[in-house]
């Protein structure tokens, strides 16, 4: 992650730990601070940055000359001569173990490629981890919309009840009116009370997936309907295919390369060395070759685990070579019919407003019974409730083509 980024990121979340002085103004967490934060403490993002780091080990142990060290050894004894006098038999020895058949570049080969798989799993990973960060923090800011939208609705039942009690008492009205009056009512605060607790199960959803929970006061505030009208961003010219095809490419090589070093198991390794020996008082160099046998242990685990996984990625990389555009092509076609469906309801936008102040004029003036002046009230709230739902669903499908095209991260 750039420095720039990770120090925004750290900054951020020592302003959401820390506690704030009394009065102070919330910390404001737009959806580029949300990305900032989910890099650097999203529990998958964690666990794959892990899983870098231990693939770096592999590649350190085969870097290298030789994989095995030199071995010395020492031996030293007591010895009686022929003629009954005590002597000393001394002998040292150096070997050094060279493998054949270039299993060692095998090795370094299997492991760089085991590296940059993770890596790519890492890149993946974060594309994946955004996207849902994304998606629930545009359902955190629709459903906040959502309780202001119920609330207001809440707020003009009550008024309406109160509007309706005082023509009962004019004798405009029947009883009836009141209860239905009042059936609204609650009806309104019941949904208000739903939509304050869906805010609040969606805010510890986004934390959820952020990796941390905010100490103190925060609010995640961002325009919906910008966020919706943004144009889908390209993936960046040049990046080559995406993260996860990357990884099923650098899999397949690991496990062709496995599948090569169990092969050439077959080719003895061979052991040369130096020693020397002293028996009483005779001297001796000699030069030392050791080849093992391969009668027995030939590489067979190897040889075949790796051309299983060589071959199950193979197959997996051509399916996915075939998904891929499949699903970015499905994401594309869903962004359009939402974007198409939202500029069909914001055309009646100010209807609404029309048809909500007239209804409530001729309700007051007695030119509308209440069951109808209900009706319009509940079709003009299911309407913006609508509009609403349509940016989400705009808002969801851009990120979701980003997704899929590797636009994000």
């Amino acid at each position: 992650m750039p420095i720039r980024s990770a120090t925004a990121a750290l900054g951020l979340a020592a302003a959401l730990l820390c506690p704030r002085p009394g009065g102070a103004e919330p910390a404001r967490i737009t959806l580029q601070d949300a990305f900032a934060l989910a890099r650097q403490h999203a529990p998958a993002l964690v666990e794959a940055r892990a899983r870098v780091e231990a693939a770096r080990g592999p590649v350190a142990s085969a870097a290298p000359l030789l994989r095995e060290n030199p071995q010395l050894d020492f031996q030293i004894g007591p010895r009686r001569l022929s003629n009954g006098d005590p002597g000393v038999d001394v002998a040292v020895g150096l070997a050094q173990p060279f493998e054949l058949g270039g299993k060692q570049g095998l090795r370094r080969e299997a492991a760089r490629a085991g590296l940059s798989m993770e890596e790519a799993r890492l890149r993946d990973a974060e594309r994946r981890v955004l996207g849902d960060v994304a998606a629930a923090y545009l359902r955190l800011l629709e459903a906040r919309e959502h309780l202001k939208l119920v609330n207001a609705a809440a707020e003009a039942a009550a008024r309406t009840v109160q509007a309706t009690e005082r023509r009962y008492e004019a004798g405009d009205v029947p009883a009836v009116d009141v209860n239905v009056a009042k059936v609204a009512h609650a009806r309104a605060r019941a949904e208000a009370q739903v939509a304050e607790g869906e805010v609040a199960a969606l805010r510890a959803e986004l934390e959820g997936r952020l990796g941390q929970r905010a100490g103190s006061p925060v609010t995640y505030d961002d325009d919906l309907r910008s966020l919706a009208r943004a144009a889908p961003r390209a993936a960046p010219e040049g990046g080559g295919p995406r993260a996860d095809l990357v990884a099923l490419e650098q899999e397949q090589a690991r496990a062709k390369a496995a599948a090569t070093l169990g092969r050439r198991q077959v080719l003895p390794d061979v052991t040369l060395g130096a020693r020397y020996q002293k028996e009483a008082d005779e001297t001796v160099f000699l030069g030392t070759l050791s080849v093992p046998l391969p009668f027995f242990a030939r590489g067979q685990e190897a040889r075949l685990v790796g051309e299983a996984d060589a071959s199950r990625a193979e197959g997996e990389l051509r399916a996915a070579r075939i998904v891929v555009p499949a699903q970015v092509q499905a994401a594309t076609d869903r962004y359009r019919a939402s974007r198409d469906a939202l500029g069909a309801l914001e055309e009646i936008l100010p209807l609404l407003d029309d048809n909500e102040a007239l209804a409530q004029r001729s309700y007051d003036a007695g030119e509308m019974d209440l069951a109808a002046f209900l009706l319009i009230r509940r079709d003009t709230l299911e309407a913006r409730a609508a509009w609403l739902d349509g940016l989400l669903r705009v808002a969801l499908a851009r990120v979701q083509i980003e997704v899929e095209t590797g636009a994000l991260p």
